[in-house]
């Protein structure tokens, strides 16, 4: 067995050290405590109580630095508190959209850095833009336009590593989280000033811009721009999220009057069946009586489709498969006859893709049986041969 010897140093500058240490098991490990000066213990039994009262301050005052700004030189911030930030780094393209967005707007939000004794920086929030900054200075060719980002600079010696740790936290949370009320909120104030811009007049626009700005998809989006139209009563239920996003759409398909007379009559646990909503909501200006007449009518109103999961083995797969085809050719055909030829009301299958390649590649399966239960009418059914 390999042997190692390993001098422990105390650690004198960050306070306590919460990473873990795991032990290699190859290697036995003997430890030498190297011998103080009088002046060393004391030096270190002094910055220990700085910890403990600088943490406790932390904790009763929640101090603040935002009055130490200053501009840095790239060049110059180290990234030394790397190995304690857990949170991933943004892929290729969310890089690029952060340096379009510096480019466009500049930086909104400072970056916040340490400095030591020997007045060396290190970056404990703001690495992403801190690494967008450093890109666009070498795009520019060393441009004095992205040579100095705003940061806040901290004394290394007025914070521990346990106020180092949690604002890497905080700050990562709260930066890559947030609530659905903030979210809609966000995408109807910046819907309204894109909408003001010659460039976003358009509202298919407008949704592609704010789907990239917000990184969600374009239908998400939309939907979410729906919400516009909701009374403030179906507004205050989705921010505290009592009814989903699905129920406010349907919902901001209406009225507001109507909207209202649905919540006070239907309730908020009503409005979650969403076959009887979906009747409620069908004509846009429904007239308060017909209102009242459909909402009596729909009490006993059962869903009409629904969904069975079923999860086979790929031996019975085939055989299955048949079985289905089977039900559809003889039963579901003759229901969808009704709809003009259409399954889509009837009857509809759904595969996992991905599997089904590798079971149609070993011949596990037959590709006709397949391609007839996707087929959406009885047209394209019989025509596969």
């Amino acid at each position: 067995m390999k042997k190692e010897k390993r001098v422990k140093l105390e650690r004198g500058e960050l306070g306590m050290d919460i990473r873990p240490h795991i032990p290699d098991p190859r290697i036995k490990s003997e430890e030498l405590i190297i011998p103080r000066s009088a002046e060393e213990i004391k030096a270190r039994a002094e910055r220990e109580s700085e910890i403990l009262k600088l943490r406790a301050q932390s904790i009763n005052e929640k101090p603040c630095f935002h009055n130490t700004l200053q501009m840095i030189n790239v060049e110059e911030i180290q990234d030394s508190f790397s190995d304690w930030n857990h949170f991933d780094l943004p892929d290729q393209m969310e890089q690029y959209d952060m340096m379009r967005s510096i480019e466009n707007v500049g930086l909104l939000n400072p970056i916040y850095c340490t400095i030591d004794r020997d007045g060396r920086y290190s970056v404990i929030i703001g690495r992403v833009r801190l690494i967008a900054y450093c890109n666009l200075y070498e795009k520019t060719g060393f441009s004095d336009k992205y040579k100095y980002i705003p940061s806040y600079v901290i004394n290394l010696d007025e914070i521990d590593e346990l106020q180092i740790r949690t604002m890497m936290i905080e700050s990562n949370i709260s930066f890559r989280k947030i609530s659905k009320f903030n979210m809609i909120r966000a995408l109807i104030e910046n819907y309204q000033l894109m909408k003001e811009c010659k460039k976003f007049r358009n509202e298919k626009n407008v949704g592609m811009e704010i789907a990239k700005l917000f990184n969600v998809s374009e239908a998400t989006t939309f939907n979410f721009l729906k919400t516009r139209n909701l009374c403030d009563t179906g507004l205050a239920l989705l921010y505290d999220e009592k009814i989903t996003l699905q129920v406010a759409t349907y919902l901001a398909k209406v009225t507001k009057e109507t909207q209202e007379k649905i919540l006070d009559s239907y309730g908020v646990d009503g409005v979650k069946a969403i076959h009887r909503l979906k009747m409620l909501t069908g004509k846009k200006d429904i007239k308060m009586e017909d209102l009242e007449k459909l909402l009596k009518r729909i009490e006993k109103l059962e869903p009409y489709m629904t969904t069975i999961s079923i999860t086979v083995c790929s031996f019975l797969l085939d055989a299955f498969l048949k079985y289905l085809l089977e039900f559809k050719e003889r039963d579901a055909k003759l229901r969808a006859s009704v709809f003009s030829g259409r399954f889509n009301n009837v009857f509809k299958t759904k595969f996992n893709r991905s599997h089904m390649g590798y079971y149609l590649e070993a011949g596990k399966l037959d590709e006709v049986t397949v391609k007839r239960l996707l087929a959406k009418s009885i047209k394209k059914m019989e025509a596969v041969k």
